[in-house]
């Protein structure tokens, strides 16, 4: 008897183990990530700059991510004024290695019916490799934008 409950608490165990489950914070913050428009040359932007913002927010122990409105304390929304490439090192063969990005977003964060605008001006550096592709590249560029997105949403809790 006391080997079949050792063996079912084992199995319990095993199963739940492979589960994503997570203990609630009560004061944890719901968001929701709105819309972001694009007014820059550089196409899709938005698009990584939206996933990864829905990632840093989901994977968050301070806020939870939302599917609608309705349901979020918080609601952020931007637009992408400024995308700009700077060159920084050109190597003999004239490809550029490491480039700056200057990028420019007004982003627009209703919490409890206040709306407040705020502008992330930054400039980022990447290591650009010889075969670098694009997608790589606004991907590792809106990683580092969500983080800082997410850095001044905590700021405003603190």
């Amino acid at each position: 008897m006391r080997k079949n409950c050792l063996l079912l608490l084992i199995e319990v165990l095993l199963i739940f183990s492979g589960c994503s489950y997570r203990f609630v914070n009560p004061s944890e913050k719901s968001v929701y990530v709105d819309f972001f428009s694009n007014h820059t040359f550089q196409p899709q932007i938005e698009v990584y700059l939206q996933k990864n913002l829905k990632k840093t927010i989901a994977e968050s122990p301070v806020f939870s991510l939302v599917n609608s409105r309705q349901d979020a304390d918080i609601v952020i929304s931007g637009v992408i004024n400024d995308f700009k490439r700077n060159p920084e090192f050109i190597s003999d063969a004239d490809q550029v290695m490491m480039a700056s990005y200057n990028v420019k977003i007004t982003l627009t964060i209703t919490k409890n019916g206040q709306v407040s605008h705020r502008t992330l001006e930054q400039l980022y550096s990447l290591e650009l490799a010889t075969n670098f592709k694009m997608d790589y590249l606004l991907d590792m560029l809106s990683k580092k934008i969500s983080q800082d997105i997410y850095y001044q949403l905590i700021s405003d809790e603190n």
